[in-house]
């Protein structure tokens, strides 16, 4: 049996599709009880079931149009990891920039010219390897929460409600720095890694940042649930023009 069919029978593998909606099914579940425990609780509070039904609706609105860049970054990382656990990072925690990254880095450590190439020739092991490193490295989000979460939160809640400037800006300092701490993490792969991959990166930002600009301008405010999504699209349809640019 060769690399690559040991590789597509991991990907393809019934038993990781079941494993996936079994963990699909538990958090649609979980999340299920927790709309009919907040839904109560707010009928409780005096609210309307008419008032309720409003936010649902409108909830569900901003909730499906974001989702759109997420269904797009899921056909790019299928042709990374294939499908099945392309869905499953994607619908539970995972983050396509960070899973990208995770694949490349990988891929080249194992020696791969390429993500694809990774997805074309490795073994099951490695292939492990990729999916274990995924899995560990988002986990580190929720083994900070455990010990800190609750008392982030509140510091958050009383800096709300204290009044105190000072505590805002300083609020808004660490969300500012936390975000930069990202860009520092993910611009400089993109930006390095590969000239096409650059390209298509700088085209999706021209992309935000212009409908950004029309909606500001317009006072269409509506674009701005459209840009993460259009500048994805965009810039994935821009490297067709890339690759015959830099080969």
């Amino acid at each position: 049996m060769t690399s690559a069919t040991m590789m597509k029978d991991i990907t393809n593998s019934p038993l990781l599709l079941i494993l996936v909606v079994i963990g699909l099914a538990y958090i649609v579940g979980f999340s299920l009880v927790y709309l009919k425990k907040s839904y109560d609780h707010c009928l409780e509070l005096g609210m309307t079931k008419e008032e309720l039904h409003k936010i649902i609706q409108s909830s569900a609105v901003f909730s499906i149009v974001p989702s759109l860049s997420i269904v797009v970054g899921l056909f790019v990382l299928i042709s990374v990891m294939g499908v099945v656990w392309s869905w499953w990072r994607l619908s539970v925690i995972g983050s396509l920039s960070y899973e990208t990254m995770i694949a490349s880095s990988v891929s080249t450590a194992l020696g791969f010219t390429s993500s694809a190439d990774m997805l074309a020739n490795a073994t099951g092991r490695q292939f492990g390897v990729v999916m274990i490193l995924m899995s560990i490295g988002m986990l580190s989000g929720f083994l900070i929460l455990i010990p800190f979460g609750k008392k982030l939160s509140k510091s958050v809640d009383k800096s709300n409600l204290s009044g105190d400037s000072r505590k805002d800006s300083w609020r808004y300092v660490l969300s500012g720095v936390f975000m930069l701490c990202m860009f520092s993490v993910y611009v400089p792969v993109l930006l390095i890694g590969d000239s096409v991959q650059a390209a298509v990166m700088l085209t999706g930002l021209v992309i935000a940042v212009g409908l950004g600009v029309i909606a500001q301008k317009t006072g269409q405010k509506w674009i701005n649930e459209f840009v993460m999504a259009l500048s994805m699209i965009g810039g994935m349809a821009s490297s067709l023009l890339w690759v015959k640019v830099f080969g």
